[in-house]
């Protein structure tokens, strides 16, 4: 609904938005992929899915992780620099580079989870009664360590630390602005009444960006440190009992991020509240709601050309 939303109608398409259908894109990857597979194996023992998907599921699932977490930093490198460095922004942040950036990203990811195809194997298991796995074979537990620390500093230690600088530079700034305003607040023109209410809206969407980076790091985390303290043989390495449902309720909560943003943007943004509707009424001549973070009001509207 969200990539739709934003490619059917042109006033959507802010640098903003963009971003976030590429990173609807990653989620949607991730659940019409790999959710059907992973929830019917966790009624299953054994994998019956064949050689082929065993690699690609998992290698998908990867791809998708990376690109919403590149996305997300990319995003908040793109906010900084439109709040804190407003006269850089005029030609760093546009259309064009956004959609750069945005290749230059999904191509990124498909190149740094490779690793998975080459250590995702359909191992046959069963002597009586053959069946397979679908496991990750290692030459030795170095290899198997390097592996899990590189996902966990890819997809969430290095990110998050960019995040948390970029949004760390936005606050400051933002408290700044607000102190410098509240200082001359009596001699504040109309001009600069507009100016406060234009940075309030890019708040609001600083404060949505920031709690999608919240859900992510919250639905990652568990499985990817999970995975960390496994390969160091800190939980035990077993595919029965309470362990193999701990480690599938980790699993599928990386999945829950990608249905939950499309509710995060839905109730952190009265313009997405707008656009879903009119997106699913398809009206051919309506009122279209748009995004516009630099004017007093909210949406603006314009006809369907057809």
């Amino acid at each position: 609904l969200i990539i739709f939303t934003i490619a059917r109608y042109r006033r959507l398409k802010t640098i903003t938005n963009i971003f976030l259908a590429s990173l609807a894109s990653a989620d949607l990857l991730l659940v019409i992929i790999c959710v059907p597979v992973n929830v019917t194996k966790l009624f299953s023992f054994a994998w019956t899915f064949g050689v082929f998907l065993c690699k690609f599921v998992h290698y998908m699932q990867n791809v998708s992780a990376i690109c919403s977490v590149l996305t997300l930093t990319a995003m908040s490198i793109e906010r900084y620099y439109a709040i804190v460095h407003p006269m850089r922004a005029q030609y760093l942040c546009t259309l064009s580079q956004a959609r750069k950036v945005i290749t230059a990203t999904w191509i990124t990811s498909f190149a740094l989870a490779t690793p998975t195809l080459w250590i995702q194997v359909h191992l046959p298991v069963g002597v009586r009664k053959p069946a397979f796995w679908c496991v990750r074979d290692w030459d030795s537990p170095i290899s198997w360590q390097i592996y899990e620390l590189y996902m966990l500093v890819l997809v969430l230690v290095l990110p998050l630390s960019i995040m948390a600088g970029t949004y760390g530079a936005i606050g400051r700034e933002v408290w700044r602005v607000t102190y410098l305003q509240g200082a001359a607040m009596c001699s504040c023109s109309h001009g600069e009444k507009f100016s406060r209410h234009a940075g309030n809206i890019d708040i609001d969407v600083v404060k949505m960006l920031v709690a999608v980076v919240i859900l992510f790091a919250v639905c990652w985390s568990p499985y990817l440190i999970d995975n960390v303290l496994t390969s160091f043989a800190l939980l035990p390495n077993t595919r029965t009992g309470p362990m193999k449902h701990m480690k599938m309720a980790f699993h599928l909560l990386s999945y829950i991020n990608s249905c939950c943003n499309p509710l995060v943007y839905g109730f952190m943004s009265k313009n997405f509240r707008r656009g879903f509707k009119a997106a699913l009424r398809l009206r051919s001549k309506s009122c279209i709601p748009y995004f516009c973070y630099c004017c007093t009001s909210c949406c603006c509207c314009h006809r369907n050309p057809r």
